[in-house]
């Protein structure tokens, strides 16, 4: 009989996680569902070209409770219990699948969930930190109190090119997008981030005009309370995003986790040349 090891790891697809770090905590990802019928037209063209020529945004859905219950069966084999992090529920029905797959399994009691309140490179950062602190051998009850803490405290900066599609797909209203066009010919950069679990614009940036410039002003601020850690996304601009990385570690002397592509179900829904960078403060969890 083989020892089962403590605690595992599900998530969705949406965390933006690197391969590799997926591999290395073998975290099981159940995925997101995106309907771009253009794609499959021209798929010689990336997700956000034919996004910028077309105009068209694709059709998202959250995985089933059949794919959770799937996800249970799998990492329950290998772990006495697993902890279960999603995406923030005021965007997804992936909290709702997964948890109506826990009702459906036959012992729910070896899963706990833990919806995030966010998304992307945020959610990441909480996934790791859960990883980490499994590692160490915690208990499940004291990694979920620990991830409560920290959700209060995590913070994510996205800084999009224009906000044609997420007032499409209703993620911010007509008049959010207005006063975003508005503060941008007025010279402002405005970015999106999470408030109660629900995106919107959050804030404003008064300093410049650059993405690159605003994203690590933001940063800036925040690493004067305390040393930060930080997760980078991108969806078309990698030379943005690796620029940002290296700013951060040469004069925040701080630790960027990992950059990654923004998942296609997120870049879809924020269009091309999106920036984003989640952060949190070392001590803001103790």
């Amino acid at each position: 009989m083989v020892n089962k090891q403590k605690i595992g790891l599900i998530t969705d697809d949406i965390c933006s996680l690197p391969e590799k770090i997926i591999n290395d905590y073998q975290i099981e990802l159940v995925k997101t569902k995106l309907f771009f019928p253009e794609w499959e037209k021209f798929p010689e063209k990336n997700l956000y070209q034919l996004m910028a020529e077309t105009k068209a945004y694709p059709k998202t859905s959250a995985p089933s409770p059949g794919e959770y219950l799937k996800a249970y069966k799998k990492v329950l084999e290998n772990f006495e219990e697993v902890l279960v992090i999603t995406l923030s529920s005021e965007l997804s029905a992936c909290y709702n699948s997964a948890f109506q797959a826990r009702e459906f399994f036959g012992d729910p009691s070896r899963i706990f969930l833990f919806d995030s309140q966010v998304a992307v490179a945020a959610q990441g950062l909480l996934i790791i930190k859960a990883a980490e602190l499994i590692r160490e051998g915690k208990e499940i009850k004291d990694v979920i109190k620990i991830l409560e803490k920290l959700r209060k405290n995590v913070k994510i900066f996205g800084f999009l090119k224009t906000t044609f599609w997420v007032e499409k797909i209703g993620r911010i209203t007509h008049l959010q997008a207005t006063a975003f066009k508005i503060l941008k010919g007025l010279g402002i950069q405005p970015y999106i981030g999470f408030k109660n679990g629900k995106v919107g614009l959050t804030g404003f940036n008064f300093w410049t005009v650059y993405t690159l410039e605003a994203l690590f002003n933001q940063l800036k601020h925040q690493s004067r309370k305390g040393e930060i850690r930080v997760g980078i996304n991108y969806t078309d601009n990698i030379d943005l995003a690796y620029k940002l990385k290296e700013k951060i570690e040469k004069e925040l002397k701080s630790e960027v986790v990992f950059i990654s592509l923004v998942p296609p179900i997120v870049g879809a829904n924020s269009g091309p040349g999106t920036l984003i960078a989640g952060c949190y403060q070392f001590n803001s969890f103790e």
